[in-house]
């Protein structure tokens, strides 16, 4: 049951993808492609003031966004 999920759909600033069985799989292979760069870093920092969101609420959004995607 693998998904697929963009860096940014995840709120990064790419196009490169990650593929897991779970959410927390996907998390797992993007937090340190988020984290190799300035520019990655930069937009991650402010990620709750573009959002608007809480660590939890968009934890809960990223989730259900998964939820929602079909298998690869």
């Amino acid at each position: 049951m693998s998904k697929t999920m963009t860096c940014k759909e995840l709120g990064g600033v790419c196009e490169q993808i990650f593929s897991g069985e779970t959410l927390m799989d996907i998390m797992g292979k993007a937090m340190p492609h988020m984290g190799v760069d300035e520019a990655h870093k930069e937009h991650i920092a402010h990620l709750s003031e573009t959002t608007g969101e809480t660590k939890d609420q968009w934890m809960e959004r990223m989730q259900q966004v998964f939820t929602d995607k079909p298998e690869d």
